[in-house]
């Protein structure tokens, strides 16, 4: 055939006869050839293309390993931190509930005729003329509608009904309060009661107080204990203002009460008292 005589198979078959030759030469002396040199430098470029490729490939999959890694990781911190969370939340209540406990032998010690139950506030609700709570315990645990509430300061409210487990309370802020009361440094009855203007300030009013009276800014105001629905010389609060009733006839005046009501967490249930006459 022409290609065998032309002059491009013999440029081939020399070639091939020059390679042949240094491999043989390479083999025989042990040194590297020219052409395993040139081999090698045409292929080096390729094994580091292809092992850049494996490392990429292999650090493409490691990320997401490690990102699932990691998600593992913060999902256990979260639950280790929740229990943590819990606990202190016990440790807290615990804390809490000791030092009511505390109270509650100090007020065991001045009210030795009241049967206390350390009741915590379960939670507060409010209405336009209404401020009540709900309580930890009920009837379970011997508490009955019409009993007073208290905190060591003094009167909050009285349980208005009564579950199982749960009652719920009447403070002094809620109009429908109302109380007989004595000043505490004059001795004088007056009239304690839930105001609709008042409500909204925190504060409750003494009604119906004659023009001549001797109430003055900072007095205390006690219950009295008359006909038995209150325990006896129990807080209401301080006297902060007076007025002029809208007649001209009358006075009042604005009472601050003993604890902010809204902000309690602990109290103090009287299921039992000495009855005054």
């Amino acid at each position: 055939m022409k290609f065998f005589r032309s002059r491009l198979f013999a440029f081939v078959l020399a070639i091939a006869v020059l390679c042949v030759g240094l491999m043989i030469f390479s083999a025989y002396s042990g040194q590297p050839s020219i052409l395993s040199k040139l081999l090698g430098a045409a292929v080096t470029p390729v094994q580091q293309a292809v092992s850049d490729t494996i490392d990429g490939v292999r650090d493409f999959f490691g990320y997401f390993y490690r990102y699932a890694a990691l998600e593992e990781e913060n999902a256990r911190l979260k639950e280790e931190l929740e229990e943590y969370r819990k606990m202190e939340q016990k440790y807290l209540v615990a804390i809490n509930e000791n030092t009511e406990l505390r109270k509650l032998t100090g007020l065991v010690a001045k009210y030795s005729d009241f049967d206390f139950e350390l009741c915590q506030v379960s939670s507060v609700y409010r209405g336009a003329a209404q401020v009540g709570m709900v309580l930890s315990r009920g009837s379970a645990a011997g508490i009955a509608q019409g009993d007073a509430v208290m905190t060591d300061g003094g009167l909050i409210g009285y349980v208005s009904s009564v579950g199982v487990n749960y009652c719920e309370v009447v403070t002094v802020l809620d109009v429908s309060f109302k109380a007989e009361a004595k000043i505490s440094r004059t001795r004088e009855t007056v009239i304690a009661e839930g105001d609709f203007d008042l409500l909204s300030q925190g504060s409750l009013r003494l009604s119906y107080l004659p023009t001549d009276c001797n109430v003055q800014e900072g007095d205390l105001v006690e219950t009295s204990g008359y006909g038995g629905i209150y325990p006896p010389g129990l807080i209401l609060g301080t006297v902060r203002s007076l007025g002029l009733d809208a007649s001209g006839l009358t006075r009042y005046a604005v009472v601050e009460p003993v604890d902010d009501i809204t902000s309690l967490k602990w109290v103090y249930v009287v299921k039992d008292f000495e009855v005054v006459d």
